[in-house]
């Protein structure tokens, strides 16, 4: 982690009049990884090697751990603090659900294991009083079959 800190510099992302106007959306990503080895005891992609992953997603776009706030100007900005980073929320479970049931379903919504989006349509303050500019919940799927990935990224974090 003290790497990836190293790595994130003190910087300003202006948002425009469009990144404002589209604010009040989330961008909500699933993703569906299937196990070709279901039910050994074989780590399907690893929690490890998953969070380094996401670390390393993060030095390359640093927007994603700012912190939307008003500029000098009046103008809206997101600004990354190497001091006092806005980490995202991630998140990791376990679910009752297989993958075979969610290929059955068609991938459908309803299928899905319960709590997969952890925020809603809107950009929100959560728990921890500031509003996160990444949402990861990543759910292992019943008998080591699969993993359902949700990310959700505030319209104007990802489109300016």
């Amino acid at each position: 982690m003290e790497a990836f800190m190293s790595t994130i510099k003190a910087q300003q992302f202006a948002l425009n009049a469009w990144d404002m106007a589209s604010s009040f959306t989330n961008i909500p990503y699933i993703y569906y990884f299937k196990n070709p080895n279901s039910g050994s005891a074989d780590d399907f992609m690893p929690s490890s090697r998953l969070r380094a992953s996401f670390l390393k997603v993060i030095e390359e776009f640093p927007i994603l751990v700012g912190h939307i706030t008003v500029g000098k100007d009046g103008r809206c900005v997101i600004d990354v603090n190497p001091h006092n980073l806005n980490m995202p929320e991630y998140l990791e479970s376990q679910s009752t659900v297989h993958f075979r049931d969610l290929e059955k379903a068609k991938f459908s919504w309803d299928a899905l294991p319960q709590n997969v989006a952890t925020v809603g349509a809107f950009p929100a303050v959560g728990v921890s009083g500031i509003i996160k500019l990444v949402n990861v919940n990543i759910i292992r799927l019943a008998e080591n079959s699969g993993l359902v990935l949700f990310v959700s990224i505030p319209h104007y974090a990802v489109d300016g």
